[in-house]
């Protein structure tokens, strides 16, 4: 099988079945992932024939589902229902993000995922911001880490990928990056005192994946958002923190970037800076257009797919060396249940 440009590309899609063209593209040139939504999972035997059937696409794919918990549930019953990260917060024991985060790993790991894209890193920073709102942890930066650390070393143990997100911070925001392109005045100084401490705590705990913001973060680059910018991917997060991990964008269908560069060129600045995996969420033609403009820059010599891949070679060990996958009765049981109910209750009496 040809490896080209699907192998750095994650691609999600409308419907219950995977569409023929993403797997004619998987067959002729690689897919390197497939994200799942709530469009795709009306119910659970649907959830198991989608994650069966893209692993048949590509021996080496990533079968995601961007599914934090709270407002960011994606899975029908009976899967476990968790309380946002803000509950998680408020309880405020690491415990507590520990066990959270093994229960969700063992549904996820159960139904076919090798990844939750999660956890959410963000300090919620500026109240306005909706768009993290209660899915970050909290706003104080050392009790986020805390419980980031719990919550990565939890999902590595049950064998499922963390992804520590949006990196280098999505809580200083009011404008939803779905809409819009958010600028933050923050200063490398400004993000070492506050969001940076999460991100540097998981990556020194070994969280082995990063997921890249859609925010301008000014005073490291004034042109680019964070996910498209070499300043910030391969600058900040690979020479400043240290980082040689997996780096995942945001969906670049996102109108923070796709408004102004385009989907296509959105991927390839993406890639360009350094990242592994450019995730498209949604639009089968914006994944044709991206995978032909990639296939170009491979051609000529203008990027160099060789780091992506030897990346993807670490993060496919990783998975690989989980062990067996937790058998289904997992998803949905008492025990989980009961840990949903605890969180909220122990986040009610300290709210």
């Amino acid at each position: 099988m040809t490896r080209g440009a699907g192998q750095l590309l994650a691609a999600g899609f409308d419907g219950t079945r995977i569409p023929d063209a993403l797997a004619a593209l998987a067959e002729q040139s690689g897919l390197g992932g497939i994200v799942l939504f709530t469009r795709n999972c009306p119910d659970l035997e649907t959830v198991l024939s989608l994650t069966a059937a893209a692993r048949r696409l590509d021996p080496d794919i990533l079968v995601m589902v961007d599914h934090e918990g709270g407002r960011v549930h994606r899975l029908p019953p009976p899967f476990t229902r968790f309380p946002p990260a803000a509950a998680v917060g408020r309880a405020g024991e690491p415990r507590l993000a520990a066990a959270v985060a093994r229960a969700m790993a063992r549904e996820l790991s159960a139904a076919g995922f090798d990844s939750g894209i999660s956890p959410v890193l963000d300090c919620r920073l500026d109240p306005a911001n909706t768009v993290i709102g209660d899915r970050a942890f909290g706003s104080a930066p050392d009790a986020v880490a805390a419980l980031g650390v719990a919550f990565v070393e939890a999902m590595l143990a049950a064998g499922l990928l963390p992804v520590a997100k949006h990196f280098p911070g999505h809580g200083l925001t009011s404008v939803d990056s779905h809409l819009a392109l958010p600028d933050t005045p923050s200063t490398l100084d400004d993000l070492e005192r506050g969001e940076l401490v999460p991100f540097r705590a998981v990556l020194a705990a070994g969280c082995p994946a990063v997921l890249v913001a859609h925010v301008r973060y000014r005073a490291l680059d004034a042109e680019l958002p964070g996910s498209l910018s070499r300043a910030v991917v391969s600058g900040l997060l690979r020479g400043r923190l240290g980082f040689d991990g997996f780096v995942l964008s945001d969906d670049l269908e996102m109108s923070a970037v796709a408004s102004t560069w385009g989907v296509a060129e959105a991927a390839r600045k993406f890639l360009g800076a350094g990242g592994d995996l450019a995730l498209i969420c949604r639009s089968g033609d914006a994944i044709e257009a991206a995978v032909r403009t990639i296939e170009r820059d491979l051609e000529r010599g203008a990027l160099d797919p060789t780091p992506a891949r030897r990346r993807r070679r670490a993060v496919n060990a990783l998975v690989d060396g989980a062990g067996p996958r937790p058998d289904l009765a997992v998803i949905g049981c008492a025990e989980h249940r009961a840990l949903a109910e605890e969180v909220a209750r122990r986040s009610a009496e300290r709210g």
